[in-house]
């Protein structure tokens, strides 16, 4: 278990620290408050924006 942790300790906690910051996004963007809209609007904004472009 020790070899395990020295050789992947690094990646583990990325993954873990990853999976966490997914979960915050999801619980933020579920209930539909001042987060979540302003979210949609940026990525409503964002696509609008690129398809003007092409």
């Amino acid at each position: 278990m020790e070899q395990v942790m020295k050789h992947y300790g690094n990646a583990i906690l990325a993954v873990i620290v990853l999976l966490a910051l997914g979960a915050i996004l999801v619980a933020a963007l579920t209930s539909d408050g001042y987060v979540a809209n302003a979210f949609k609007e940026a990525v409503t904004t964002f696509f609008s924006k690129m398809n003007a472009l092409g």
